[in-house]
């Protein structure tokens, strides 16, 4: 038996906590700026995370960019470099190196969160935070299959521990 991906991908996942969160966004300024972080595992300790998927984190992130700007906030994208990287194969315009990009970004909202792993499904939190008063104004939480960047292994690591699926 083999396994498959979820029936939607992560982004039409991302869509629906999205529009929740939004339609909870009653004091919201479309006319402020916003910088969407990357979301992280709930257990995140001394940068050592478990369940360990750092792409999974990654692509909520850019689908966030992606959802909120197309819902007409402004997103502040921090990561832009100062200056474009011209390499054999590549241009890279972003990067996540602290003394290529711009000390002083301004944000008036932050967009941030967390996830964690469950047995067959990621439960994925998310706020919406007004700077400087740190105040939550808008909410979400939903799930998504956890199959829906990757098939199921027969073998995973789990928590540090060797998990063996059903052959």
């Amino acid at each position: 038996m083999q396994s498959q991906l979820a029936p939607r991908g992560l982004h039409f996942y991302v869509e629906q906590l999205a529009r929740q969160l939004l339609s909870t966004a009653d004091n919201i300024d479309l006319t402020k700026t916003i910088a969407v972080g990357t979301i992280l595992p709930s257990d995140l300790k001394t940068g050592n995370s478990l369940p360990y998927m750092p792409g999974f984190g990654l692509q909520v992130q850019e689908s966030l960019v992606t959802l909120s700007t197309q819902a007409g906030l402004k997103v502040v994208e921090f990561k832009t470099m100062s200056a474009i990287n011209i390499g054999d194969n590549y241009d890279a315009m972003l990067s996540r190196e602290l003394a290529a990009l711009n000390p002083e970004i301004q944000a008036d909202y932050f967009l941030t969160g967390t996830y964690s792993q469950l047995e067959d499904k990621i439960v994925v939190n998310i706020r919406l935070i007004a700077v400087p008063s740190n105040t939550i104004i808008a909410a979400a939480t939903d799930y998504v299959p956890s199959n829906a960047m990757w098939t199921k292994t027969k073998v995973a690591l789990k928590a540090n521990q060797i998990y063996r699926g059903s052959y």
